[in-house]
């Protein structure tokens, strides 16, 4: 079951131009484009004619999207505006049609009731649209079910194992300070370390030589979206509070701010969006080209263990997990998606 009146991201703005592309979301499939004007459309990826795909075909100069197989032509609300061989254009020749929206660096669709496309539901992230700010995005596909994804995201008792390499340290799990919250159907898990060795990545990005004080600040947004706040600081310093700018300090820092969306799309395929915002005097291109590429590569990481889960669930189907402490947040996050899911039922 997934919430069909939610927005998901669709993909990154620069995905979009005059050739059409394919998606599935949430188990349909669906041809987005950008008309001449700029618009980014969404439509069903079918043609009402003979049921081939839309994005077979190619947009013209009027903003029109033609069939390859026999011509016919759609605009961007789907309505049929040209069937070859004949004038005459059928009331009920109209392709089914969803609610886009561009926001920050990614392009976001609604899956249901286009009507009921509020813009302002779409998960909000300063960061992104900042003044003199940049960005970095990347996108993942994989291979299991989108809730594996939120619970991996909501859950940091994984780092010292997944992530040696990168991001993880045993400092990560060992006399952290855990609190989680709900507020509707957002979950708050807020993680403070102190005094730890800082792990590889931030060693190398930072200059660290010394312990360090971590946080970690995961804000969930269902039905599938996370903005973090993430970084470390020298010990002795405390670490800032989230979503509010600190005033400076000789204490050496390195924070993040990234947000990911996970977009479903069967039961168990999921395209996984994901993106870093940086202020250019405080770190550098270079310095944050660094940070991306390895934290892209934590992600990877990620992706190779999640499929293993899912084709491990789908071999031995039925079996009981075990809940540990750690698990908290991402308990609290399957509970908003279950009373969601109840509500739409």
């Amino acid at each position: 079951m997934f919430l069909q009146d939610q927005w998901y991201v669709a993909g990154t703005r620069g995905e979009f131009g005059s050739t059409p592309l394919r998606r599935i979301i949430l188990g349909k499939a669906v041809v987005l484009f950008r008309t001449p004007d700029g618009d980014v459309a969404a439509l069903e990826d079918r043609c009402i004619h003979r049921q081939v795909p839309l994005s077979m075909g190619s947009v013209q100069e009027d903003g029109t999207l033609q069939c390859l197989y026999h011509g016919m032509k759609f605009d961007k609300t789907g309505k049929c505006r040209f069937i070859p061989e004949q004038t005459r254009i059928p009331q009920n020749a109209q392709v089914k049609t969803y609610a886009v929206a561009e926001h920050a660096e990614w392009v976001w669709i609604w899956m249901g009731d286009a009507a009921e496309a509020d813009t302002s539901r779409i998960p909000a992230y300063p960061w992104f649209v900042r003044e003199g700010w940049k960005a970095r995005t990347g996108h993942l596909y994989v291979k299991c079910n989108y809730k594996f994804i939120i619970d991996n995201l909501l859950n940091m008792a994984h780092l010292p194992y997944v992530h040696p390499r990168t991001i993880g340290s045993e400092g990560v799990i060992k006399d952290a300070k855990v609190a989680v919250t709900r507020s509707g159907n957002n979950v708050r898990l807020a993680r403070k370390m102190y005094d730890i060795e800082p792990p590889p990545t931030y060693k190398k990005a930072g200059g660290f030589e010394g312990n360090v004080n971590r946080w970690q600040t995961i804000d969930f947004m269902a039905p599938s979206s996370f903005e973090f706040h993430t970084g470390v600081i020298e010990a002795g310093h405390e670490p800032p509070l989230p979503g509010i700018d600190q005033p400076r300090s000789n204490a050496r820092i390195l924070d993040r701010h990234s947000m990911h969306s996970v977009t479903p799309e069967t039961e168990t395929t999921t395209n996984y969006f994901v993106g870093f915002a940086y202020d250019p005097e405080a770190c550098p291109p270079d310095l944050a080209e660094f940070i991306f590429e390895q934290t892209f590569a934590t992600f990877q990481e990620d992706v190779v263990l999640l499929e293993a889960q899912q084709a491990n669930m789908d071999m031995m189907p039925g079996h009981k997990q075990l809940d540990i402490v750690s698990d908290a947040a991402g308990l609290q996050a399957m509970k908003v998606l279950e009373e969601l899911e109840s509500i739409r039922s």
